[in-house]
């Protein structure tokens, strides 16, 4: 009876884990920013379970990545995150604190996380710049 019972658990979740991938896939496949939360190992059924059956920290479910150990603690206010090394930075294209990303404008951390989404807080004069240096 015990094994029955492992068997049809084992079955039943494994179903519900094939649905919820290939319905988010199906949902969000061209979405750059699924895309690159699938890369760093996100999976949205594993991400979704509760802290009993899931262990990693908030910001492993949302983004992959862990946040950087320092004793600096950033604002709650800040949302955004680092592409290099995910730490909480004040706007999406940032100088980050933690890592030296952004100081040399060099933003191909950003374009390999986020694709080619323009952040809804730069102006598209500033976008352009940011993608012609990038371009170069």
């Amino acid at each position: 009876m015990a094994i029955s019972a492992v068997l049809s658990v084992a079955f039943f979740g494994g179903l519900a884990w094939l649905i919820t991938n290939v319905g988010m896939g199906l949902l969000f496949g061209g979405n750059p920013e699924y895309r690159a939360y699938r890369s760093t190992g996100g999976d949205p059924f594993f991400d979704s379970l509760p802290r009993i059956f899931n262990r990693d920290s908030q910001t492993v479910c949302a983004s992959g990545m862990d946040e950087p150990q320092t004793d600096f603690d950033p604002p709650a206010s800040w949302k955004f995150r680092c592409p290099r090394c995910n730490a909480r930075v004040q706007h999406r294209i940032d100088v980050c604190w933690s890592c030296p990303y952004g100081q040399d404008s060099d933003s191909t951390a950003y374009f390999g996380r986020y694709g080619n989404v323009k952040p809804p807080e730069i102006s598209d004069a500033d976008w352009a710049e940011i993608k012609r240096r990038h371009d170069v």
